[in-house]
């Protein structure tokens, strides 16, 4: 903003304060643009960052949902394995002794939350929205932590069942129940990230439903009648 001395001599209060005053109205007018600027661009950081985060979530849920279709088949293999080691335990190998020793990985990203975060476009998006974004990040955080054990555990049952070349029919009894315990492990580890992914889904179907629901409350909204 550039101030212009006067043009003419100040002769008078009275011109002295009228130039002052028209400076003064040109600072308040200019200070208003820029903090209406500023606060349009906080809009619209907010915007696309929020609507980056709900494109991102609609991804997990996505990945969420392909992976539980896996989990559950691994879930019955892992049963199986379980049998198959109880058989040899019992002395009765199984004509075809196939062990499983699978982990379940669900791939899901948190770059736009990080960013948001890291950048304070947060603190853009309002109280609400970003308490509601958090909790859902959270327990995406937990189910994360939640697959890193699985896959600990199943590294140390798929140990345990390195055989050698004579496979489970020449292991020890000792060999087969620390495997059976390991496959029991690995079960236990399915069932809590069964549970955990159901309240990560759920957490974020209240997210995208709500934002659907006000999206089309939105474009019902009838628009203001002529007066």
């Amino acid at each position: 903003m550039e101030i212009h001395p006067p043009t003419k001599p100040i002769e008078s209060v009275k011109d002295f304060l009228l130039h002052l005053s028209m400076i003064t109205i040109g600072i308040l007018i200019a200070l208003g643009l820029e903090q209406a600027v500023e606060a349009w661009r906080h809009h619209e950081l907010a915007v696309e960052a929020k609507e980056s985060i709900l494109n991102e979530i609609r991804d997990n849920k996505r990945e969420l949902d392909r992976t539980q279709v896996g989990v559950r088949q691994n879930g019955d293999k892992m049963r199986h394995t379980l049998e198959t080691v109880r058989l040899y335990l019992a002395h009765k190998p199984p004509a075809h002794g196939e062990m499983y020793i699978l982990a379940n990985v669900a791939s899901l990203n948190s770059t736009s939350w990080t960013t948001a975060t890291a950048t304070g476009t947060l603190s853009y998006l309002g109280y609400a929205d970003a308490k509601k974004f958090a909790g859902v990040y959270g327990v995406q955080a937990l189910f994360e932590r939640t697959q890193e054990e699985e896959m600990r555990t199943a590294s140390a049952a798929l140990a345990l069942a390195q055989f050698g070349p004579g496979g489970p029919g020449t292991a020890s009894d000792d060999q087969l129940r620390s495997l059976e315990r390991g496959v029991m492990n690995c079960l236990a580890g399915i069932t809590v990230w069964n549970q955990v992914a159901a309240s990560l889904g759920r957490a974020y179907d209240r997210i995208l439903k709500a934002e659907s629901t006000a999206a089309q409350a939105v474009q019902r909204s009838p628009s203001a009648p002529a007066k």
